[in-house]
């Protein structure tokens, strides 16, 4: 019997291409071209185009972003340049006439300082308080502070304080 050698991957592979025909041996480098080819699209091309895809998306985005802070920007520099003047107004009666145009009765009224009011409810709807918080800002120019609210029994009901500035 013959001495059998022992021989590595490389000669092995070597002795096996070269026992192909020469169409075989185009028939699998095409075949393999196409395999990374194909491969090469998956793993790098694919993913390129969706970060590129995304991008544009995001810088649109941000530009957008951008003019709008520019504009706030130039809203505050203006509101900065131009001073509103201040217009005294009693806080108390505006409470007052805003509670009883939503039909609302607080417990109590107490003025904390010049500028605070603190308003207690023993029972309002979650509903009506947070009205009365909106109103009283955008028609008042009252601003809620501090709002501390309790649930109560009855559903939707809540025993409330809040503080309000000018």
């Amino acid at each position: 019997m013959a001495a059998m050698q022992s021989t590595g991957p490389r000669e092995r592979m070597t002795q096996w291409w070269q026992l192909r025909s020469r169409v075989e041996r185009l028939l699998i480098a095409v075949v393999g071209g196409a395999a990374i080819a194909a491969l090469a699209w998956l793993v790098v091309w694919q993913p390129m185009q969706r970060d590129t895809e995304r991008l544009v998306r995001q810088i649109a985005t941000q530009r957008s972003a951008l003019a709008n802070a520019r504009l706030q920007a130039d809203d505050i520099a203006s509101l900065s340049r131009n001073p509103a003047a201040a217009t005294p107004h009693d806080a108390r009666a505006e409470l007052d006439a805003m509670l009883a145009q939503q039909g609302l009765k607080a417990a109590s009224v107490d003025r904390v300082d010049n500028d605070r009011l603190r308003v207690s409810f023993d029972a309002i709807g979650f509903d009506s308080l947070l009205k009365l918080v909106a109103t009283l800002q955008r028609d008042a120019r009252l601003r809620a502070v501090d709002l501390a609210s309790t649930a109560r029994v009855e559903p939707g009901q809540v025993r409330a304080e809040l503080v309000l500035a000018q």
